[in-house]
């Protein structure tokens, strides 16, 4: 029973999400907020378990669109967040910034499957930005931020790339070794919903503290309508067959790491806006995949794996 219901629980993420943040709103956890980046290596662990190298091994002949969808994003959303955050104080606008250098939103790689896109290269987007947004992240949040004495940049750059890019290391490695892991792909995405809610719940739980859960709100909302821009145009210009695939990996962003990240440079009240944005996001999301291949197609999605 217990396996079957970490199989299903992708499938109640959004519901799931909504009642984590209610909960931290009633009950928050002041712990769970400082710590959230402890989470965030759990679910990159279970994420890179469920990664193929085989899969990734098939991108060799995308490297012009992976490589754009790695860097197209955050090229344009962090001056996108910028201009925002210029909207709002303290630590929205911190949290705001954060969400600019975030990466693809892990959950992006099932939502892209189910709207009929290219999975793999969905995936092969995701780890890319994970890196990117481990290694440029703290360094550029320093920067946007006007060189707060509360951002020490290199320091940052340390814990997270210890964060993210040592579980990611490591479960890509343990895949590759343990092939036999590949049977409990439903497993470990479940232990992922489980990761991802618990940060909702550890994001939110820092609004009590800030003070600032309706700016957050309008903060995370403009910002998900704002990220739509480069999604669209992505959409626009793209082959047919990668429109859906980019416009999901572009316009939905990981409020995870955006979290995790807003914590360890401004405090936990930051993370309130990648908490309020990931439960938005993850709605859209829900609701972007089930209507982007019919609008395209007029007829339901064929997921393409490769």
């Amino acid at each position: 029973m217990l396996r079957r219901g970490l199989r299903r629980a992708g499938d109640w993420l959004p519901v799931l999400a909504a009642m984590a943040a209610a909960l931290a709103l009633a009950v928050p956890s002041r712990a769970l907020a400082e710590h959230s980046d402890l989470v965030l290596a759990a679910l990159v662990l279970f994420t890179a378990l469920g990664i193929a190298p085989a899969q990734l091994a098939t991108l060799a002949d995308r490297k012009a669109e992976l490589g754009l969808l790695v860097v197209a994003p955050f090229v344009a959303l962090v001056p996108l967040a910028w201009l925002i955050s210029r909207l709002f104080s303290g630590s929205v606008r911190d949290g705001v910034l954060a969400l600019g250098v975030s990466s693809t939103e892990v959950a992006a790689v099932g939502l892209v499957a189910l709207a009929g896109g290219s999975a793999v290269l969905a995936l092969g987007a995701l780890t890319g930005s994970l890196v990117v947004s481990a290694l440029a992240g703290p360094l550029v949040l320093g920067a946007l931020s006007g060189g707060s004495p509360d951002v020490a940049a290199g320091a940052l750059v340390g814990r997270f790339a210890l964060v993210v890019l040592v579980p990611l290391a490591v479960g890509l490695l343990v895949r590759w070794r343990v092939p036999r892991l590949e049977h409990a792909d439903g497993e470990l995405g479940g232990l992922g919903t489980i990761a991802v809610v618990v940060l909702v719940y550890g994001a939110m739980s820092g609004a009590r503290q800030g003070g600032d859960a309706l700016p957050a709100v309008a903060a995370g909302a403009l910002f998900l309508l704002a990220s739509a821009a480069p999604a669209a145009a992505w959409a626009a210009l793209a082959p047919a067959e990668l429109r859906s695939t980019g416009a999901l990996v572009v316009e939905l962003r990981d409020f995870a790491v955006a979290a995790a990240l807003a914590a360890q440079a401004f405090g936990p009240a930051a993370a309130t806006v990648a908490g309020v944005y990931g439960v938005l996001m993850l709605l859209l999301g829900s609701a972007a995949a089930h209507l982007l291949p019919r609008l395209g197609s007029g007829g339901p999605a064929r997921p393409d794996r490769g």
